[in-house]
């Protein structure tokens, strides 16, 4: 790998590990395929790294320059984002909540004049609701709790409504927009931006769009090192495993008129 290629290089996860838990881990043969692996990457607070030790450098000095290095956190690749990371315990409702302002954006590119946020629904194994956000909890009171949790400062986040003065559709640069912020497998976005293209042209739009497709493997990758550690890296790990590990989907509905 060249120095480019480690510079640009960006795990989907990571744990900044205390320079003690990284020390133990490095001497303790079941940790060992921890320390190496590159997706779920465990990084030291300042020891020296013994795996992939350029890869954890760079790493290492990115969350510096952008103010996450901190010992004991767990941080989400944020898919919409090159460069940017996420709290574990917030990286749901912050994808989910991204999501939704990128859909408004490619609604407002494409002529839009107002956008309104219906409902987001948790998908998890029990129907509940908390705060007119529909969710499904598994039996269980922690579970619930922290269910109920992320339907809070999801909805929080996403209730409102958007107004715009109304503008000739752009569809090229909402392509590029839906490109640039790594939508382009969204299948509704794409078919919104086509339907604001050449005749005949949509003006009202209700769609529900997944608030976490995008960020699933990196959530996964996450799940990884909360299910494997030992220790600190486990008790770091248990909370988001917690919340974020029943949690099927998250889905939002939104009403575009044009």
């Amino acid at each position: 790998m060249t120095s480019s290629e480690i510079t640009a290089f960006r795990p989907r996860s990571v744990l900044v590990a205390t320079d003690a838990t990284y020390r133990k881990m490095a001497d303790t043969r079941d940790s060992i395929a921890l320390l190496e692996d590159t997706e779920a990457m465990i990084v030291p607070f300042s020891e020296e790294p013994q795996a992939n030790e350029a890869r954890v450098l760079a790493v290492r000095e990115l969350l510096r320059r952008d103010g996450k290095l901190a010992s004991g956190v767990l941080l989400i690749k944020n898919p919409y984002d090159a460069d940017g990371y996420e709290l574990a315990e917030h990286a749901v409702e912050t994808f989910a909540s991204e999501k939704y302002h990128h859909l408004a954006n490619v609604a407002r590119i494409l002529g839009a004049t107002e956008v309104q946020f219906v409902e987001a629904k948790i998908e998890r194994a029990e129907s509940n609701t908390q705060g007119g956000v529909k969710v499904k909890l598994p039996i269980g009171g922690g579970d619930a709790s922290a269910g109920r949790d992320v339907s809070k400062k999801l909805e929080q986040r996403l209730a409102g409504q958007m107004t715009f003065p109304g503008a000739e559709s752009a569809p090229e640069v909402a392509a590029a927009y839906v490109e640039k912020h790594n939508l382009g497998n969204d299948h509704q976005l794409i078919a919104l931006v086509e339907m604001r293209s050449g005749l005949n042209q949509i003006n009202r739009y209700k769609m529900t769009l997944s608030g976490t497709r995008e960020a699933e493997a990196n959530l996964k990758s996450a799940l990884r090192i909360a299910a494997a550690g030992t220790g600190e890296v486990a008790k770091i790990g248990a909370n988001f495993a917690r919340t974020t590990g029943a949690i099927n989907s998250v889905e939002i509905t939104t009403e575009i008129t044009f």
